[in-house]
């Protein structure tokens, strides 16, 4: 499937930067949300039941209101000892007003008292592309991943944004805040997921 613009899903600059990097492969011009034409009005509910559920919600929302194809995630950490909270609501567990610094400091107190052995978590990560047709109909295409890990009740590193300074993916000692763009692309949740994107791309070819 051959595309030159594509709208990034999301107001998130650090996610959007992330995914300029890891779909540069595909020799994309990714736009931001608020960069695309009739972007700045898009919004949608996160109402499903599954991240990939939501991504589709932003996937179709942006291409139907900007006219061009949109790629839309949805990422969440599970923790194990927690019965995989806060999974679905890990960027609203605060409230829509909470900053991305405000959600992490409440992780790390919520598993602050835990021992080692019980702060087991995962990244999850669900993509979806949805490709408007000539017949006015949108094509889809999805991918999920997910990277189990450690968190940490203390941040460690400067890269990354959101979880990324209390997330040791496992196999690791670094945080995804303390590896390189490089590694963090290689090992992380939504690296691993754009590399399923592309390959289902490539399948998907005519």
């Amino acid at each position: 499937m051959k595309l030159a613009t594509v709208v990034v899903a999301s107001r998130n600059p650090g996610k959007v930067e992330e995914f300029r990097r890891l779909l540069s492969p595909a020799g994309w011009r990714l736009l931001s949300l608020d960069e695309a034409p009739q972007g700045r009005g898009t919004t949608w509910e996160e109402d499903q039941e599954t991240y990939l559920g939501n991504a589709l919600v932003k996937a179709v929302a942006a291409s139907s209101s900007t006219g061009l194809p949109s790629i839309g995630d949805d990422s969440g950490v599970e923790v194990e000892e927690l019965g995989g909270w806060p999974g679905l609501r890990t960027a609203r567990w605060l409230g829509e007003g909470a900053t991305t610094a405000q959600l992490r400091e409440g992780l790390q107190r919520r598993v602050a008292d835990l021992p080692e052995d019980r702060r087991q978590a995962a990244f999850v990560c669900a993509l979806a592309l949805a490709v408007p047709r000539g017949d006015g109909t949108l094509q889809t295409v999805t991918a999920e991943a997910r990277v189990d890990g450690l968190l940490l009740p203390r941040p460690r590193g400067r890269a990354g944004f959101g979880y990324d300074p209390i997330f040791i993916p496992s196999g690791e000692t670094r945080t995804m805040a303390e590896l390189d763009p490089e590694e963090k692309d290689f090992r992380s949740h939504r690296g691993r997921a754009v590399r399923q994107l592309l390959r289902a791309l490539e399948c998907s070819a005519p």
